[in-house]
């Protein structure tokens, strides 16, 4: 993967294998942001909707339901803008597939990107040792959906890297090194 910038829009590269890895992912995420929260399996549904943070503000259940229907909403609404990218994703450009991103709209692949990670995460029951390993003897251990959930996983968190080194605001980004 190769990422670079020209004004406001991102440019990223992918190789045929890591873009159908990412294509798959978003199709996935597509299909979760496109399920009700009750109509996930409770892992799932806990991943994309936690509500951790409304028993902490002491929210009441409706008030709960209601926030859960607003992030539902709001990541339903990048669908179409998710699937666009997918797309764009089938036309070789020299052997090479292109995903073209305005900066203004990466917050939504990068919110997809860490979703599908915590879903990968939640189906397999990888918790922070599983994604702290970093060899291959470590990862041989592992179940192989486990061991294929980390490498997606980790193969998502650098796309984000990539990504976010490119966003005004964060250190070595693009803008403040130019």
């Amino acid at each position: 993967m190769r990422a670079a910038r020209t004004g406001n829009v991102l440019s990223l590269t992918f190789s045929f294998l890591e873009s159908r890895l990412l294509q798959h992912a978003i199709g996935e995420i597509v299909l979760n942001y496109k399920t009700k929260p009750e109509d996930l399996a409770p892992k799932l549904s806990s991943a994309l909707y936690s509500t951790r943070g409304c028993k902490t503000a002491k929210m009441s259940a409706e008030e709960t339901r209601e926030w859960v229907e607003n992030l539902r909403q709001y990541k339903s609404a990048n669908v179409e803008r998710l699937v666009n990218w997918s797309r764009s994703l089938d036309a070789p450009k020299a052997g090479q597939r292109q995903l073209k991103i305005k900066l203004d709209e990466a917050h939504v692949l990068l919110t997809a990107l860490n979703d599908h990670r915590l879903l990968l995460a939640a189906r397999h029951d990888i918790g922070q040792k599983e994604m702290d390993m970093r060899s291959l003897a470590a990862l041989a251990g592992m179940e192989p959906a486990q061991q294929t959930a980390v490498s997606i996983i980790h193969f998502l968190a650098l796309i984000i890297e990539e990504i976010l080194q490119f966003l005004p605001g964060n250190p070595g980004s693009w803008m403040e090194s130019a």
